[in-house]
């Protein structure tokens, strides 16, 4: 007898509640490898997610979402609804991507990059992103909360944004811009300031100017933002604006300089000419120029002069009550020369006193002779004469 015929023989001679036992249990083994089977070949369950699916924003910054995709094989992405004028692009990589790939037992990442209008107003918006592959398809609903005050987007912090000193100092705010993105950035600097002030940007503790910088995503670069004011400005508080743009966002800093006064005059006259003719014993008048080159306003200044014995000096005005920083101011000196000065060249030292600075200017005074007193000479000289040659005459003929 065969093998095969053996087996056959013991089986017919099992009693039948032993064969309806054995009967279950194949059938028992056969559901539980048909089971097995499909576990191991069906995918796993399609998802994806974030860690923080709704956030706090400003109008016209740009935020990112991190993605984790679920899955097993090929897996397309899509931004199904976005509000109206917003923009959603999905990133892996660095690059646009609409499709990841997902090894099985492991998950995919990716970025949803969003950017905000200016004009978008304070409110609740609403995001959906679509994953969908082999495993169905699943939905990530995404919430931005546009608030004008929200933290998080970029920021430049200043230690001290005010300072003060006079118009001839270099003030040097020590700032630090922020990348609170979730990618590396290229920043522009730039500064909006009044006229004729000039604003640097370093890196902290370097001497070399910039004018760009990448920051990677959550870092941060200390600066030196050095502001020079004009020559002659003006004292007064005066606002300079710092900026770094990434896009079309754009982080902003407000920096306040304050320009105590500062007092300087110039004593001089419109044309330059320090010199003065006259005649001795006659007024003379000179029209000086008072300049106060200063960026405080002069008030109270006095006017007075030091002259050679005899000699007399006055002012119109007398006092120059106030003249504005940048202004100027003329005055007539009324120089009047001893009656019995004798021509030349003299010089008379003309000052102006503020109680906070002073200036003077030497004036050259060329005195003449009275023609009066020439044609007395002359009369006396022809009389002199008449009478030598009278006399000659007289007492010639003896």
């Amino acid at each position: 007898m065969r093998e095969g015929d053996e087996v056959l023989s013991k089986l017919l001679k099992l009693s039948k509640p032993s064969l309806k036992k054995t009967g279950m249990l194949l059938v028992l083994l056969l559901l539980i490898m048909t089971l097995s089977s499909s576990i191991a070949v069906a995918a796993g369950p399609l998802g994806v997610s974030t860690q923080y699916p709704g956030i706090s924003a400003q109008p016209g910054s740009s935020v990112s979402f991190p993605l984790t995709i679920s899955g097993t094989g090929f897996v397309d992405l899509e931004v199904v609804s976005i509000p109206s004028g917003w923009t959603a692009i999905i990133f892996g990589a660095g690059k646009k991507i609409h499709q990841v790939y997902v090894p099985s037992d492991d998950v995919a990442a990716a970025e949803l990059r969003v950017q905000i209008p200016s004009d978008a107003k304070n409110g609740s918006y609403d995001i959906v992103i679509e994953a969908s592959g082999s495993g169905g398809r699943a939905r990530l609903p995404l919430n931005i909360k546009i608030d004008t005050d929200a933290s998080g987007a970029d920021k430049i912090e200043v230690q001290y944004p005010a300072l003060s000193g006079p118009d001839t100092a270099t003030f040097s705010f020590r700032g630090t811009l922020y990348n609170n993105s979730g990618r590396e950035r290229f920043y522009s600097l730039g500064a909006a300031a009044p006229d004729g002030w000039q604003v640097a940007f370093k890196p902290a503790y370097q001497s070399n100017q910039i004018t760009s910088l990448s920051l990677e995503a959550g870092k941060s670069q200390d600066l030196d933002i050095s502001v020079k004011p004009p020559s002659g400005v003006k004292a007064g508080t005066y606002t300079i604006t710092a900026a770094a743009a990434s896009g079309s966002e754009i982080t902003k800093v407000d920096l306040t300089v304050e320009i105590a006064g500062t007092y300087r005059m110039e004593l001089s006259t419109p044309s330059g000419r320090l010199n003065l003719n006259t005649t001795a014993g006659k007024q003379g008048a000179l029209t000086l120029e008072l300049e106060n080159t200063g960026s405080a306003d002069l008030l109270g200044i006095n006017l007075s002069a030091s002259t050679p014995p005899g000699w007399a000096v006055t002012f119109e005005p007398e006092k120059v009550e106030r003249i504005k920083a940048g202004e100027k101011q003329q005055i007539t000196a009324f120089i009047t020369p001893d009656s019995k000065a004798i021509a030349g060249d003299y010089i008379v030292n003309i000052r102006a006193s503020a109680p906070e600075t002073s200036d003077s200017a030497d004036i050259r005074v060329t005195v003449q002779t009275s023609t009066l007193w020439g044609i007395v000479g002359v009369a006396i000289i022809a009389g002199v004469i008449y009478w030598v040659v009278t006399t000659f005459q007289k007492y010639g003929r003896r």
